[in-house]
């Protein structure tokens, strides 16, 4: 029993020092978690209660959603210039004196096509004494009647070098 009298002070010193090592221990792991909550709340924000999994796991929810939503824009994207291409969306206008006899530039010459070059030509000629207007049509290049070379030169000026269906 002698003995244990003699170790007593030793192991309550040793327990004393191991419990203190474990109180520092435990103060600076509960600084380091405090500091991970800190840095986890600039990427979860204040209000989150969540972890960093679940966080990324609705996060890439929003991904797919978006990813989604990309693809439903993009199919209704091809559709609106499929659209467009079909829309009589470009015009020239060409005046020239028809008759040598008259001056001004009085007649014209007005192209409304789409981009695969079909649409109308619209065609005035004016003389002193009367005035005409002409209407042909034009499907993808081909008109309905032979167009004159006002006329073509409308056509060419609408739309400039190979029709959208040809590029």
């Amino acid at each position: 029993m002698h003995t244990l009298r003699d170790i007593t002070p030793y192991v309550a010193a040793a327990t004393a020092v191991l419990s203190l090592v474990a109180l520092v221990l435990v103060a600076l792991l509960w600084r380091a978690a405090r500091r991970l909550r800190r840095s986890q709340t600039v990427v979860l924000g204040p209000h989150e209660e969540r972890d960093l999994v679940s966080h990324a796991e609705h996060l890439n929810a929003q991904v797919r959603n978006l990813r989604d939503a990309v693809e439903a824009l993009t199919g209704e994207l091809e559709t609106h210039r499929l659209h467009l291409d079909e829309a009589l969306t470009n015009h020239a206008t060409v005046r020239y004196d028809a008759f040598r006899d008259t001056g001004g530039e009085q007649s014209t010459s007005i192209a409304l096509l789409d981009n695969h070059r079909s649409g109308i030509v619209v065609s005035t000629i004016s003389a002193r004494d009367f005035a005409r207007l002409y209407v042909k049509t034009l499907d993808h290049g081909v008109p309905d009647r032979e167009l004159s070379p006002e006329e073509q030169q409308a056509v060419q000026t609408a739309v400039p070098g190979p029709p959208a269906s040809q590029a």
